[in-house]
């Protein structure tokens, strides 16, 4: 684990389910969790800020991408499933 700022965000073994999956997979392996994410992506990953837009707004801007892309990594099922 890379110390990074995020490792309270990190997925913990013992969240495993009996099924190998965690919380973050279970609740966005359904329609309306995929749902979420896509709004979530529409939102933050694919949207621009104008010219105008103060640093304080590029910076909040930038975190919430970051969280939307730390929340799609944690929701995504592992290439072994």
């Amino acid at each position: 684990m890379s110390d990074n700022g995020w490792d309270w965000f990190e997925v913990e073994n013992e969240s495993l389910s009996e099924d190998d999956t965690d919380h973050w997979q279970a609740c966005f392996d359904c329609d309306a969790g995929t749902q979420v994410l896509a709004d979530l992506e529409r939102h933050f990953l694919h949207t621009a800020l104008g010219p105008e837009a103060s640093n304080a707004a590029i910076w909040m801007r930038e975190g919430q991408r970051a969280l939307v892309l730390q929340i799609k990594r944690l929701a995504e099922r592992s290439a072994a499933d």
